[in-house]
């Protein structure tokens, strides 16, 4: 049975404080960070935008509401999010401009999906050329991992089979993709798709739901844990590989601690590995209220308290998503 925290796991709150590292000095208010938010749990979901330090929220306009899963381009030139203005759970593109007053405007918007089922969590590729996002396109009844070619909007198949696949991240380097499996009647669990061979490769094994995994600029992997009696939910970090069997990804960490009824889900790291944003919920599923939290880590060290970037009680905010500053990065032939 898995425990909440594992034998051999050092917590990484109780490393900060018995170590001597010092928090860098980092000019949050020009980090740029996309969420979703709320006026409540099961409202209108509309996409923002706000400075790393909280400040500056304005509101994306694009046209509509019913917009949810905001990412960005490892460029920083444009977004992918969900929308149902089509009264359709389906895929857009938008390019995105800064305006005077440092905030931001969407153009040139466009749908991207247009087969039959529920399109969601949009991913880029790191050569900004795919999208990967969960489907029902082929079976109603089950999801699956596909890419959507951004040039021509040509859909290819990933992952295959009757399980629930969700949340797909990629390596930095764009060789694999690590997503959430939900099979019948059992946990759900990380798994990796290797591009290549197409081998899909489970990543933990236990009695508890894991989700969200997104990938760190050095290739580990950070996730959300549920506690076994699913009275919280904790972030931890581990290798993109379990070499010893033991049915976690090698080197597994704690990142979070969260008290009862806090449930910690969708993290994911500053292009710098030095920062991670994430949502706390109050309910199993990250439902709500919530809130977008952020921390400073190095080497799987916390090297600051959380900081609640929003304090916006009872309206919901969540998926959270640092703005990207860099380029595309084409792979080598």
């Amino acid at each position: 049975m898995m425990r909440w925290v594992a034998h051999g796991v050092i917590l990484a709150a109780l490393m900060s404080i018995v170590g001597c590292v010092s928090s860098p000095t980092v000019n949050w208010a020009s980090e740029k960070i996309g969420f979703t938010r709320a006026p409540q749990a099961g409202g209108t979901e509309t996409l923002w935008i706000m400075n790393g330090d909280g400040t500056g929220q304005s509101q994306l306009n694009l046209g509509a509401e019913g917009h949810r899963s905001l990412t960005w381009s490892p460029d920083g030139h444009s977004i992918a999010f969900e929308s149902v203005r089509d009264d359709h759970i389906e895929l857009y593109t938008a390019r995105m401009n800064t305006n005077d007053d440092d905030t931001y405007s969407a153009q040139d918007i466009q749908r991207r999906t247009t087969h039959s089922g529920y399109h969601s969590f949009p991913a880029w590729s790191p050569d900004c050329a795919w999208l990967a996002f969960s489907s029902s396109t082929d079976n109603q009844n089950s999801y699956n991992i596909y890419q959507l070619h951004l040039n021509d909007d040509t859909v290819t198949p990933i992952t295959s089979g009757h399980s629930q696949d969700f949340t797909p991240s990629w390596s930095p380097d764009g060789s694999k993709i690590a997503f959430t499996r939900d099979v019948s009647n059992a946990s759900r669990e990380i798994y990796v798709h290797v591009m290549n061979s197409g081998q899909d490769i489970r990543l933990t094994n236990n009695s508890v739901n894991d989700s969200d995994p997104s990938w760190s600029p050095s290739g580990r992997i950070i996730f959300a844990r549920h506690s076994e009696d699913g009275s919280r939910a904790a972030l931890f970090e581990m290798d993109a590989v379990d070499a010893n069997g033991d049915g976690n990804g090698d080197h597994l960490t704690s990142i979070t601690a969260p008290n009862q009824h806090e449930y910690d889900q969708k993290p994911e790291y500053a292009r710098s590995g030095k920062a991670i944003v994430f949502s706390r919920s109050q309910q199993a599923g990250g439902e709500g209220p919530g809130d977008v939290y952020r921390l400073l880590i190095q080497d799987g060290t916390v090297m600051e308290p959380l900081v609640n970037l929003t304090h916006t009680n009872p309206h919901h905010e969540h998926g959270a998503t640092w703005k990207r500053n860099g380029v595309c990065v084409r792979k080598e032939k």
